[in-house]
């Protein structure tokens, strides 16, 4: 096995002391606690009292003074983290390598320095990565061509256009013809070489020398990888049901309707007046105080956002400088908002006041972003990563598509949350004036979600831009130097183009 003989063999505590993970040492005992998986598969020579130590070192010392950071969640991030990378090892290395040498535990071991290397190395490049342009910018526009993409091969369905197809695969061949993707056939399939060569790239770019030159380790870090995103990952992401089922979860259950109030048996007495006039004036003191709380908090955000020293108040060079337009034409085009009138109106002033204020859009945009990433929140993220991949604990045979009934329901639950999401007031501006009208909106909105093999070119559109964020070196033409570790490579990158959503990396000549 390759050794890293720079600081990669050694963790850095909180404290002076140094601990290395090749160190001898006595055994975990039972006796110290429940022992966890990480614990056992991935440091079994750790001594029990010493806390694991820290997967995202930089982020940790970059807020480790901040008052705003929450030592307990972090911890609660890094123990997710390691349980997440335990049960990787134990679903997709133990199965075959317990059967070779089961005694053996330095394997599993050195495939976590490897995997701890890429995720300090990833870290790196996200403290230095563009996100809010990914989040505010990249996502949304992909997101909306997807939506008028699916839109155009509907209305292409009873057209020459689809002369000479089959009626289950017409569909997906018109979207493959409006998004045509080196990785994805017109069918819906993924490229393997595709996923794995950028896995290739990323090694390359992340890992040390002597690592790199180890293949046999490489390559079982890369097809590890690869399964997750191929066999674990795209075909649950891909169903319209489990969509649709996980923005059920998101949005959460329908709130409680109380019931009528019971009359009073003696009518409207003197009693009954005052405890209106009370009620009437908690409403309007409650409504006062959230008023004047919500002010404080908008020039308390106002005087962040000017502040000169703030690091987050940077205009994105991508979209000329505006990460306000994005979302406000997603929100446009999957609300079909340019179809009515009255929505139609509401987009125009919109447009006119985002483009007024688009100088402080651009610096509230990163503030809002970077004032959210909260360990928690990727705990979640985490949490819920490990429910779908890892179910009982071990990787998840491939999903099992409901009937067609249970579909339904998922798919009705889901429209009426939709609509108790809105008031009814709102509604008839948002979705329409009648019934019918909401009802074809809302179907609107969750139809171009409804094609699996149509969904998989929006998840590796999405692979695409994540990667040219975090690795711009792959990207064709980039002048982007790489990072620790890294060698230049231009021979594979994102093919650049007018439409964002034509992005694609390009296979090097030096394929592995």
């Amino acid at each position: 096995m390759a050794s890293r003989r720079s600081g990669g063999s050694h963790i850095v505590f909180h404290g002076p002391r140094t601990t290395s993970v090749r160190s001898g040492g006595s055994k975990a005992s039972n006796s110290i606690g429940p022992i966890t998986l990480a614990r056992r598969l991935l440091f079994p020579y750790h001594p029990p009292s010493e806390p694991l130590p820290p997967v995202l070192i930089k982020i940790a010392e970059n807020n480790r003074d901040s008052d705003t950071w929450d030592q307990a969640a972090f911890k609660a991030l890094n123990d997710e983290l390691y349980d997440f990378l335990a049960l990787v090892v134990r679903g997709f290395v133990l199965p075959w390598w317990s059967k070779i040498t089961p005694r053996d535990k330095e394997f599993p071991q050195e495939i976590t320095k490897i995997v701890l290397h890429l995720i300090r190395q990833i870290e790196s490049r996200i403290l230095v990565a563009d996100l809010p342009s990914l989040v505010a910018g990249a996502i949304p526009a992909l997101i909306t061509q997807h939506y008028i993409d699916y839109r155009t091969a509907c209305a292409k369905l009873p057209s020459a256009y689809a002369t000479g197809l089959h009626a289950s695969s017409s569909l997906p061949h018109l979207f493959h013809s409006l998004q045509p993707h080196m990785a994805v056939s017109a069918d819906g399939d993924v490229d393997p070489n595709y996923i794995r060569q950028a896995v290739e790239h990323i090694l390359r770019a992340c890992l040390p020398p002597e690592d790199w030159e180890a293949e046999t380790e490489r390559g079982i870090v890369r097809e590890i990888v690869l399964k997750i995103i191929l066999d674990s990952a795209f075909p649950r992401l891909s169903q319209p049901w489990f969509l649709q089922k996980s923005l059920l979860e998101l949005l959460g259950p329908p709130a409680e309707v109380a019931g009528p109030i019971p009359a009073s048996r003696h009518g409207f007495t003197f009693n009954t007046l005052v405890i209106l006039i009370l009620s009437a004036v908690q409403v309007i003191s409650g409504f006062a105080l959230a008023a004047i709380a919500g002010i404080q908090n908008c020039l308390h955000i106002i005087s962040e956002v000017n502040a000169p020293q703030s690091l987050t108040a940077r205009v994105s060079p991508i979209y000329n400088g505006d990460l306000s337009s994005p979302p406000l034409e997603m929100i446009a085009v999957v609300f079909t908002m340019k179809e009515r009138g009255a929505t139609s109106a509401i987009f125009s002033l919109l447009q006119v006041s985002c483009g007024f204020m688009s100088p402080f859009l651009n610096r509230l945009i990163p503030y809002l972003f970077y004032a959210n990433m909260r360990p928690a929140l990727f705990t979640k993220i985490i949490l819920q990563s490990k429910k779908v991949l890892f179910p009982d604990g071990y990787p998840g045979p491939p999903p099992v598509e409901p009937t067609l009934e249970e579909q339904v329901l998922i798919r009705e639950q889901l429209e009426k949350r939709l609509f108790d999401l809105v008031p009814p007031m709102a509604a008839k501006v948002l979705f329409g004036p009648d019934p019918a009208t909401q009802q074809r909106t809302v179907k609107g909105i969750l139809d171009p979600l409804n094609s699996s093999k149509c969904n998989v070119h929006l998840l590796v559109l999405l692979l695409d831009a994540i990667l040219i964020t975090l690795f711009p070196e792959l990207g064709l033409g980039s002048d982007a130097t790489t990072g620790e570790g890294a060698e230049s490579n231009d021979s594979a990158g994102l093919t650049p183009d007018a439409r964002l959503s034509d992005r694609a990396l390009t296979p090097g000549d030096d394929d592995p």
